[in-house]
């Protein structure tokens, strides 16, 4: 990755996030004055379909992308849905934000008996698993939804990483483990992120020296730590839970 691409990466993850694609596209049909029958007719699809698309329910697909923008007279690049993918990065990276940014994933009802069901209904949400190198969902776990929130975090926010080493191990993080986190902008002391250093993703336990430089720490058999430029770190994803299966 050159440098000054690099920079502009973080520029934008930091400063700019991209707004969910339903909201984006949602925003660009209000100010273009449609109404959802309008824009459903232009396109060739269901009033319904454009409305689940708007509340996140839908996935999108390029193609269809293509014809959202070409009704708003808007590129997709200006319509915050392919800023990332125009950056210079590294393949890994450029995936990584792809997915983490603009890409509305939806898992398959969650298996739950009827009392289940009954008790929370569409309080339940299921939430994305990706393994470190956030190419694509794996799987999903369902969540309770409480506000809008899970576990106390944005519901749109949250996301679950699978461990694929033992590099934190001595931390009591192992191959396998799930760890609950959300979308990170920056690194503030220390924390267990998972964070893109020369276009590969890595899980760390990450400290903020406060003098331009973050540690970045693993533990197998010893404890390990390496010293990197806080520029040459993107931050990914900060972790606030570890869910092990019994």
């Amino acid at each position: 990755m050159k440098k000054n691409a690099g920079r502009s990466i973080r520029k934008n993850w930091g400063e700019n996030k991209m707004a969910r694609v339903g909201e984006e596209l949602k925003k660009n049909r209000l100010d273009a004055n449609m109404t959802l029958k309008q824009v459903a007719k232009k396109l060739g699809v269901s009033e319904s379909f454009v409305n689940e698309v708007e509340q996140g329910r839908k996935v999108v697909n390029e193609d269809l992308l293509k014809r959202f923008s070409k009704v708003f007279d808007k590129n997709i690049s200006t319509m915050g849905l392919g800023s990332l993918e125009e950056a210079a990065q590294t393949e890994s990276v450029a995936r990584t934000k792809e997915i983490i940014k603009k890409e509305v994933y939806v898992a398959p009802k969650t298996p739950v008996n009827e009392l289940w069901n009954q008790a929370f209904g569409e309080n339940i949400k299921n939430v994305p698993v990706f393994e470190e190198s956030m190419k694509s969902p794996i799987s999903h776990k369902g969540y309770v939804v409480e506000s809008k929130k899970i576990e106390g975090f944005p519901m749109d926010k949250v996301l679950l990483v699978k461990s694929g080493s033992e590099d934190l191990k001595g931390y009591g993080i192992r191959k396998g483990d799930l760890l609950f986190g959300v979308e990170a902008k920056d690194i503030q002391g220390t924390s267990f992120m998972l964070v893109s250093v020369q276009g590969k993703n890595l899980l760390r336990r990450v400290k903020n020296l406060n003098n331009g430089s973050v540690e970045l720490q693993s533990f197998r058999e010893k404890e390990e730590v390496r010293k990197v430029p806080v520029k040459d770190v993107l931050p990914l994803v900060k972790f606030h839970k570890l869910e092990r299966a019994l």
